[in-house]
Order: structure tokens, then sequence, then C-alpha cells
């Protein structure tokens, strides 16, 4: 999607273009977090809210509208739990658990949900490699048996995925 100045159509257009791109993304992301739709909607609400007080902040140059307006639901998200106590989430492959979580946990875990969101973009060998290493301890000479490449093969495949990984974070607003 083409990035659109948020000034040349005033605040209200603006959100209400950031509705129909993003609203059901938003929700879907915030329904999953939550497990309950009206707190997912209220999530919503808030965000497009804070979208439109927020409006002339936005900086295409910085990020897309998208990653733009997730970090604004994200923070909507923590904001939200902290003052409803509410139970988030959490969504794993194999199976749909719900967990409690404290205040102090709570910005940890939206980061997490972002980082594997943005491992998206990594590529399918370079994800496999990323997340063989980061998430299941293993070595680049244990990556490299398992897998049956050169070690040499892991050490490149780990740098452009961490490349890649960044570059998505800083898209999205999480790094600078």
């Amino acid at each position: 999607m083409a990035r659109r100045d948020p000034g040349s159509e005033g605040a209200e257009g603006f959100v209400r273009r950031l509705c129909v791109d993003h609203g059901d993304a938003v929700f879907g992301w915030a329904l999953t977090r939550f497990g309950d739709r009206r707190d997912a909607e209220e999530v919503v609400a808030e965000t497009m809210v804070r979208a439109w007080r927020g409006h002339a902040q936005f900086d295409p140059e910085r990020g897309s509208e998208r990653a733009w307006v997730f970090g604004i639901a994200r923070n909507t998200a923590v904001d939200h739990f902290r003052r409803g106590r509410s139970h988030l989430r959490l969504v794993s492959d194999s199976e749909m658990s719900e967990e409690v979580v404290t205040d102090d946990s709570v910005e940890r875990i939206a980061e997490a949900t972002l980082v594997r969101d943005a491992l998206e973009v990594v590529s399918d060998l370079h994800r496999e490699v990323l997340v063989l290493a980061h998430y299941g301890g293993m070595t680049v000479q244990e990556i490299a048996a398992r897998l049956g490449v050169p070690t040499g093969t892991v050490k490149s495949r780990l740098y452009y995925a961490m490349r890649s990984l960044r570059a998505a974070l800083e898209e999205r607003g999480i790094l600078r």
C-alpha cells in the first residue's frame, strides 16, 4: 500500500482510511491477545481514537501506516490490560492457552508478539536458522549438522536473517 500524507486528507479522513485498511488486522491481533471480543473491540476503538488525536505525528518517512497503527495498538493493549486486569492470551502453534500475566511482563509479551510478527518477513531458510539458534538454543555446528549444510552457510543465513528481522522491527517502530 502506498504511503500517504495524513495532512492532505485531515484527521477524520485519515483515521477512516486506517480503519478500512488496518482495522480488521488490529482487531484480529487484539482478539488473539485478549481472547475476548469485547476487549478486542475496545482496544481497536481506543487505538483509532489515539490515531485520530495523534494523526499529525504520523511520518511516512519513519515507517508504514500499518506499523504506526500497530504501535499505537500495542500501547493501547498494554494500557487496557493494566486498567482492566484482563488476561492476555498467548497463542502457540500447537494450542491456544490462557496465561495470566503480571504488569511487569505485559510489555515483554507485547514486544515478543511484535517480534514474532516481524519474523514473517524473513525468508523460510533464514527464519529456520534464526529459530533454531535463538529459540532452540542450538550452536552453529548443531544447526549445520541438523540441516546438512556447511557451518559457513548457517553463519551467512543467520547474518542475513538478523538483518531482515532488524529492518522489519525498524519499520514497525520497535527499533530505531
